[in-house]
Order: C-alpha cells, then structure tokens, then sequence
C-alpha cells in the first residue's frame, strides 16, 4: 500500500474548489478540502456506483466528467435531490449492503465520507465487491479513530468544570455523525482486505492541528438550540452577510497548515481499494 502526504498547495486548491458549495460553512469546506486534493491523485470512469451518495453535488464537483453514475442513499429526501441533480441515471433507496444491482456491472465505485456510518460494514464492502467488475477500484473517504479522541469541544468544557455537559455535548455529536466504524487505519485496511479488496492508496487527511479546528468548529455548529435547530443555523447567516469570509478563512486553513508536525497521525484517511 502507497502512502502519499498531501502537499499544503493541494489542500489550499481543494480549498477553492470546493468553497464554491460551501462559502459559509466552514466545518465542511475544511474537511471537503483534504478529500478533494486527496482524490485528484484517483481515476475513476466507465459506469459508476455511488455509496451514500447524498444530493450529487461533491460528486459532481470532483468528477465533472462522469456520465453513467448510479447512486444509493438510505434517506428517501436525499435521493429525491439526487435525482433531480443531474447527477445520476438512477438513484436507489435503500440500504448500502443490499444493493439492488447485478454481480461486476461497475468500474468503479465511489463512498464518500459514507462507510463510517453504515452499521453493517462489512455486507456493505462485500456488496460493492460483487458489483465491481474484476480490477474495478472502490475510492473513498472515511473517518479515523482521532475523530473521536480528538473532540475538543467537550474537552474544553470538562477542563471548565463542567463534567457532565461535556459527556452530553460529546455524546449528541457523536450521535448526530452515526460513527459506527471510527476505524484506525490498519482497522480500515484489513476491514477492506477482508471483503476481497487490494488496498494500494492511503492518503492521511486532517492532521492533529487542523482536526482539532474542524472537530471545535463542526462541534459548535450542531450544537443544539434551546429554541430549535442547531446554532449553525445562527452561525451561517452570520457568515454569509460577510462577502470576504471565505477569502479569510483560507488565510486560517493556510495557518493551520503550517503549524502541522506529524501529517501521518490524523482524524481521517482516502483510499483505494482494488478488486483484484
């Protein structure tokens, strides 16, 4: 397996890119960064399956060029976007590891920042192994187990005195992600193994300094509102009545990029897998 370290440049291009879809959310255009740089170093083409495939417009962002793409996702809603995005020449809804798909009909398949919550893992890698033509890859982004470890929010509340705020805030954030496989990565790479795959790409995303940003700012953002909602719902509107927010926050990211250390140790990973 091949390990590449993105280069600070790379993640500032991925940076632009993908500010295009989220100005004003920062949480996300930090995170989607990474993965975008990350998956220029992949290819993928021919007939396509999409994994958790949401409302079609990070896919199409990274692979302007694909035609024939199938999509899953298990959320009714989102699927009805999916469909109407442009994106997709179907769209099923359903589960992820009963995929209503013939044996080795794809090319290639895609699961973005989707394998962490799929509570049955391992059905879902075996399923997309049987769709996948012999040498067709599977690319995708997931979680790490720092995503966890390195929650910060509820950390700095504990160290404020307040204990049992901070064990709540951690657990409604680690509910509303559904982290059913915050793998570490030889976890991910034998999980992968297991259902048949060749891991031959690893690409480490979102090191200590740079996660624990995200990690605060994603925190903060699902808190939620005694009134209703999720303070995100304050925060964006905030943000978007300012035109030079994601001009300045790319000044942040590029920081945080230079205060980093270790770029092997991080909160997430993108790989390739391979059916050999």
């Amino acid at each position: 397996m091949k390990t590449i370290i993105l280069q600070s440049h790379e993640i500032l291009a991925g940076y632009d890119a993908v500010a295009q879809l989220y100005p004003y959310t920062p949480s996300l255009s930090h995170w989607r960064a990474w993965e975008y740089a990350s998956y220029k170093y992949h290819h993928i083409d021919g007939r396509i399956l999409d994994i958790g495939c949401g409302d079609g417009q990070y896919f199409r962002l990274i692979w302007p060029h694909a035609r024939e793409v199938v999509g899953i996702d298990l959320d009714a809603g989102v699927a009805e976007r999916a469909r109407g995005s442009g994106v997709y020449h179907t769209v099923h809804v359903g589960p992820a590891h009963q995929i209503p798909e013939c044996d080795a009909v794809f090319d290639n398949a895609f699961a973005n920042c989707s394998l962490e919550h799929m509570d049955h893992i391992e059905g879902v890698l075996r399923d997309i192994f049987r769709c996948l033509k012999k040498g067709g890859t599977l690319s995708c982004s997931v979680v790490s187990n720092r995503f966890e470890e390195w929650s910060l929010l509820p950390f700095l509340i504990k160290e404020a005195g307040f204990d049992e705020v901070g064990r709540i805030l951690q657990e409604k954030f680690l509910a509303y992600h559904h982290l059913a496989n915050p793998f570490p990565v030889d976890r991910w790479v034998a999980t992968f193994e297991a259902a048949g795959f060749e891991v031959d790409l690893h690409i480490p995303i979102l090191p200590r300094n740079n996660s624990g940003a995200f990690l605060l700012m994603d925190s903060l953002w699902h808190v939620q509102r005694g009134s209703g909602g999720e303070l995100g719902d304050v925060i964006h509107p905030y943000l978007a009545s300012n035109p030079r927010f994601p001009a300045a926050f790319r000044k942040i990211i590029e920081g945080l990029l230079e205060m980093e250390t270790d770029w092997h140790n991080c909160s997430g990973a993108v790989f390739r897998a391979r059916k050999a």
